[in-house]
């Protein structure tokens, strides 16, 4: 994995039901879910109502859980929890560094989007719908454009 990775590729969220028995094994428990979501992505995006409802103890579980250059992006302003410093990013929806994604996303525009950026800017492919085959297929766009994981 890059070191500083300037593409990262995610979801919104780890928690999907549809990914049980497909992207999750059937008999993995839930708790294990996070480990490992951040074996196939570096990064996650979260919405305030998800993260902020959350304990300290889930923050420092979160972070613990999770590879040294995972990185969860929190929607929002304001510091980062203490218990998740150095592996969240704070940030709204809006922000021009997400590059949200969806099963009708055009890998042609996400190509466009990707070789229109500044070289060095970081970008966050996020999939807004959890859709396993597009994501796949995003990641192998990745690979194609020289910025695999």
């Amino acid at each position: 994995m890059n070191e500083n990775p300037s593409v990262r590729l995610g979801a919104s969220g780890w928690i999907n039901p549809a990914w049980q028995g497909s992207f999750y094994p059937v008999d993995m428990p839930e708790d294990w879910h996070l480990t490992f979501f951040n074996t196939q992505f570096n990064c996650v995006y979260l919405d305030q109502s998800f993260w902020r409802n959350a304990h300290a103890e889930e923050w420092a579980r979160w972070h613990a859980d999770t590879h040294e250059m995972f990185l969860f992006l929190l929607e929002g302003d304001g510091p980062v929890p203490e218990e998740l410093v150095g592996k969240a990013l704070m940030i709204q929806p809006d922000d021009a560094s997400i590059l949200w994604f969806s099963r009708e996303s055009s890998l042609r525009e996400l190509a466009t989007s990707l070789s229109a950026g500044a070289i060095g800017k970081p970008f966050y492919l996020i999939s807004q719908d959890g859709d396993l085959g597009q994501i796949e297929r995003v990641a192998t766009l990745l690979e194609v454009m020289g910025l695999g994981l």
